[in-house]
């Protein structure tokens, strides 16, 4: 008896051991930010406004930055930018790699991503949306048909290369023939010229487009859908269980923006 005791009483020093060694684990991704005075956050090279953008007096802004900035001040240390994406797949390869704390950068929470990083809860929510050319849609399909037209889609579909879309649009247009082009304008461009029929992304980012262009509504058709949605989430690294829960509980305390709010507070900058 004595020695089961003496063999239960060493168990249950070695499971103290793991779960304190385990606690403080977790809170030392939080600690080490602070004694490193810096809070790292990573966007995208390419200037994605009204997130992030430079403005007129040269800085950054846009919702992202005021985002990180906000954070950098609660944890009470400077906040420093990384431009070394250069598309969005490459911020997961920072944040887990540790080169990176955060990835704050208008980036869509996909299941293929979670792979290799964990994400807070949403900050924003977006609806997808097609974006058609007028002329072009005109000879596919009645104005009528439009619905039945888009659901069964089976056209040419213009997406970013190593993006959210580019994936999405293999899992709910699989019949498209799908053209991936290195930035959004040069899609725009490309729909522009008939290349393609339709560019798939975000409500906001089509919205941007129309009222980018003069009478748009004579060149192109948008088709936003109510079932397929785009939530835009922090990076995390998958160990930094703390920073992540630390984020999640600020993330509550900020208000909720719709794509027409953010672009209209951001919009004159």
């Amino acid at each position: 008896m004595k020695f089961m005791r003496s063999i239960t009483a060493v168990l249950f020093l070695l499971l103290a051991q793991a779960a304190f060694a385990q606690v403080n684990g977790s809170q030392g991704d939080i600690a080490s930010i602070i004694r490193r005075g810096e809070l790292r956050v990573a966007i995208t090279a390419v200037d994605q406004p009204p997130f992030y953008f430079t403005g007129k007096d040269g800085k950054l802004s846009g919702y992202d930055i005021d985002l990180a900035n906000k954070m950098a001040d609660e944890l009470g240390v400077k906040l420093v930018i990384t431009r070394d994406a250069p598309a969005f797949n490459d911020l997961v390869t920072l944040v887990s790699s540790g080169k990176a704390d955060l990835a704050i950068s208008k980036l869509s929470r996909t299941l293929s991503r979670s792979k290799y990083i964990k994400f807070s809860t949403p900050y924003m929510t977006f609806k997808q949306g097609l974006l058609f050319n007028r002329l072009q849609l005109a000879k596919a399909t009645s104005e009528g048909e439009t619905h039945k037209f888009v659901r069964n889609y089976k056209g040419s579909l213009g997406v970013i290369a190593n993006s959210s879309y580019a994936n999405y649009a293999k899992d709910n247009f699989p019949e498209a023939t799908i053209k991936e082009y290195p930035t959004w304008d040069t899609a725009v461009q490309a729909l522009t010229n008939g290349e393609v029929l339709s560019l798939y992304r975000d409500e906001l980012e089509i919205k941007k487009v129309l009222a980018s262009i003069p009478n748009s509504s004579l060149l192109f058709k948008p088709v936003y859908f109510t079932d397929l949605t785009d939530p835009i989430a922090v990076a995390v690294k998958t160990e930094n269980t703390q920073l992540l829960y630390w984020v999640n509980i600020f993330l509550e305390n900020e208000q909720k923006m719709t794509a027409d709010e953010i672009l209209r507070k951001y919009s004159g900058q």
